[in-house]
């Protein structure tokens, strides 16, 4: 049969008036059946969801573990990134390549990176022995694995050349410059010229990520460094190696960031009381990006008290008999329930948990909102009605 005009658009119309009505219907049909079920059986549908709960929130806390590689955490699967970065670490490793050149293209695997501040807007070239100082305190913190004392010369990145601990060069610059201060000299003796600057045995080595706050000499044509602001030096520890190396290397690290702590509250008169000391380690972005979660937990408890505030007062009325605030309490409870069970699943699909998805749960309890303030414009009829 075929509709011509305005009998077409008017047989159209009531196509989906019948489709609509047999939606309704079967959906009417399915929730009335639904909870007559429900009803007749209220020990199962009370257990079992609290059964449900009970194991997989055992899950959550059976399997929550941190992660620390940060890139699993954030990265995807398919990431472009990963492939690039195990490229580069292929291809560029750091013991072969630091001596030509400094690359950002890869974070190195294990590593404590100390930074030293001139205070006071001093010169860190005329400090050279308190750098050196603090170096030796580097070189000779050690940790005890299983009755053995581990220092640093025992997890450093080694040199092909003589097999010997890979270090900045700035830190041969900085003994040039100490053993000149300890015959009367100055360190202008030591030329240092920036970001390309000779040593010794006629090597020519890029110090451009080494010092910093640099102002040049006058009338220098190879860039003479006059000042200098800040050194940073890097211990770059093994990370190719048995399961055993990384822990002890992770203890070292914990230990690294202990000492310069120790180093930047001491009180004066002290030996680096002329220094300002920081720490950047491996796990600096982990430990940062983890903090999130402990600083958010005020955030959270703040705005979990708001949301059962909130379902309180959207769920009393004036009128006693009407008014169902425990609806609104039950309401918050059933999503928390929920979370709880969902974050069981998601462990154990070997989900990858952060700090990121603490708003979810508000999300859901915002869409809740709606369906409890619709049951209760829909629930019984008034009194005065019946």
């Amino acid at each position: 049969m075929c509709f011509i005009g305005g009998d077409g658009a008017s047989a159209s119309g009531i196509l989906w008036r019948m489709l609509r009505q047999v939606i309704h219907r079967g959906l009417k049909a399915s929730f009335y059946w639904l909870g007559l079920f429900v009803s007749r059986h209220p020990v199962f549908f009370l257990t079992v969801p609290a059964v449900l709960t009970i194991i997989f929130g055992s899950t959550v806390l059976s399997r929550f573990t941190p992660e620390t590689d940060l890139e699993v955490l954030v990265a995807p699967t398919h990431s472009l990134a990963k492939i690039e970065r195990s490229l580069a670490n292929s291809l560029f490793p750091i013991d072969q390549s630091k001596h030509k050149l400094y690359s950002d293209l890869h974070t190195p695997g294990r590593y404590g990176r100390l930074i030293l501040l001139a205070r006071s807007g001093g010169n860190i070239l005329e400090l050279a022995e308190q750098v050196l100082r603090v170096h030796k305190q580097v070189l000779e913190l050690h940790v005890n694995y299983k009755g053995f004392n581990y220092t640093f010369a025992h997890l450093c990145v080694l040199r092909h050349r003589d097999k010997r601990c890979l270090l900045d060069d700035i830190v041969t610059i900085f003994e040039d410059i100490g053993h000149a201060l300890l015959s009367n000299s100055t360190f202008h003796k030591v030329p240092v010229s920036y970001p390309n600057t000779t040593l010794k045995d006629g090597r020519v080595s890029f110090i451009g990520h080494q010092l910093g706050g640099v102002s040049f000499s006058a009338n220098s044509r190879d860039q003479q460094v006059k000042y200098a602001r800040a050194v940073q030096i890097t211990y770059y520890l093994r990370n190719h190696g048995p399961v055993v190396q990384d822990a002890i290397a992770e203890r070292w690290e914990n230990e690294f960031c202990a000492l310069v702590n120790r180093l930047s509250t001491a009180e004066a008169p002290h030996a680096t009381d002329q220094l300002h000391v920081q720490s950047l380690t491996s796990f600096s972005l982990w430990r940062d990006f983890h903090q999130t979660g402990v600083l958010a937990k005020g955030e959270v408890l703040v705005s979990l008290v708001l949301v059962l505030l909130a379902a309180t007062i959207s769920s009393s009325m004036r009128d006693c008999l009407r008014g169902k605030p425990f609806l609104g309490l039950l309401g918050v409870l059933t999503i928390c329930i929920a979370n709880v069970t969902a974050a069981g699943i998601f462990f154990i699909s070997d989900g990858k948990f952060n700090s990121t998805l603490l708003g979810i749960p508000f999300f859901a309890m915002g869409h809740w909102f709606p369906g409890a303030l619709v049951q209760l414009c829909c629930g019984p009829a008034d009194i005065t009605d019946v």
